[in-house]
């Protein structure tokens, strides 16, 4: 059946490379980004406001969680975990670390409704929803991988919606990445079946193996098959120019007076996209001796003796956990 001579070996190589040159033409019809047609895209900028200040601004209603859909076309924990810490800079959520429990014990959170009544998207209401729902009192974050696992489908959906509203996307990539995963399963099924006949009939055995390889090979083909818009490839291009900006902007020019608000506007970006690190130990190190440490922040606030210089670790630890929260979940 896996005869090596000329004949069978020749037809198996031509139909290996048939269904290679088919993928290519595939992934240029369907998968490829379109060109952007204008420069890239300014989706945040440094804007300067006084002598040696500027304030970070953002173009339009653009949230982590769409940054992080849109540079990778995945909804990742960190998109989720970004779009949690965004949510409590703005007022809508208050992280609440607690005290630890003895020398061995991990750190713990709560997470508690805030005061703002600003306007959300939806899948920023269905994170709410999970962790602060109307009437709940604080949810410990061990304690929230049930409530996040039901939310998590709306939380995705709401993602993938909103970065095809926002004309990014062709179609949801989800939904893109299951019809091709699905056109995989038929092509690997018709594959088997053919690949038994010819090798119980003929000697084209490695002929069917060339087939299964290449109808397996949809399934694959199918996960880079999302494709960007030429509005997407222009704000993917915009999103390479805030990492730089995140990276290389100076952590010492936010306005006077709004330091904490300024630098923590910053940090859910960060998370995402890098240079995280860097905001937070700018964060950390502007005090007020006036107010407490513990409640010096609106929208993290820490155990008693907790003081600003814990807030990069506390915060990194809180991210882990999150994270680990929802692989977990």
């Amino acid at each position: 059946a896996f005869s090596a001579a000329p004949l069978p070996l020749l037809v198996a190589l031509g139909a290996g490379l048939l269904g290679g040159l088919a993928y290519w033409l595939a992934y240029r019809r369907f998968g490829r980004d379109a060109e952007a047609s204008v420069a890239p895209t300014v989706l945040a900028s440094f804007k300067p406001v006084g002598d040696g200040q500027s304030e970070f601004s953002v173009v339009g209603a653009l949230t982590p969680g769409e940054v992080g859909t849109l540079a990778d076309e995945h909804v990742d924990p960190v998109d989720v975990t970004a779009s949690v810490v965004d949510l409590a800079v703005r007022g809508h959520l208050v992280i609440t670390q607690l005290p630890r429990g003895g020398e061995f014990r991990p750190t713990e959170w709560t997470l508690s409704r805030g005061s703002a009544s600003s306007v959300v998207s939806p899948y920023e209401q269905a994170i709410l929803d999970a962790l602060a729902g109307p009437g709940s009192g604080p949810m410990l974050l061990s304690d929230a991988a049930p409530a996040l696992a039901s939310a998590l489908p709306a939380i995705q959906a709401g993602l993938y919606d909103e970065v095809v509203r926002k004309g990014w996307f062709v179609a949801r990539p989800d939904r893109t990445r299951g019809r091709w995963s699905r056109l995989g399963w038929i092509a690997l099924v018709v594959a088997a079946i053919v690949a038994v006949a010819l090798i119980a009939l003929t000697s084209f055995g490695l002929l069917a193996l060339v087939l299964v390889a290449l109808a397996a090979g949809v399934g694959m083909l199918g996960q880079i098959m999302p494709a960007r818009t030429a509005a997407g490839s222009s704000a993917l291009a915009g999103l390479g120019m805030l990492r730089g900006l995140l990276l290389t902007q100076p952590t010492d020019q936010a306005p006077r007076g709004r330091e904490h608000e300024q630098l923590a506007s910053v940090l859910p970006y960060a998370i995402v996209l890098g240079g995280a690190d860097r905001w937070l130990d700018s964060l950390a190190s502007v005090n007020d001796q006036a107010k407490p440490d513990e409640t010096e922040l609106s929208w993290y606030h820490g155990p008693s003796g907790w003081t600003l210089a814990d807030l990069p670790d506390s915060l990194r630890n809180f991210v882990r956990a999150f994270n680990g929260t929802l692989v977990s979940r």
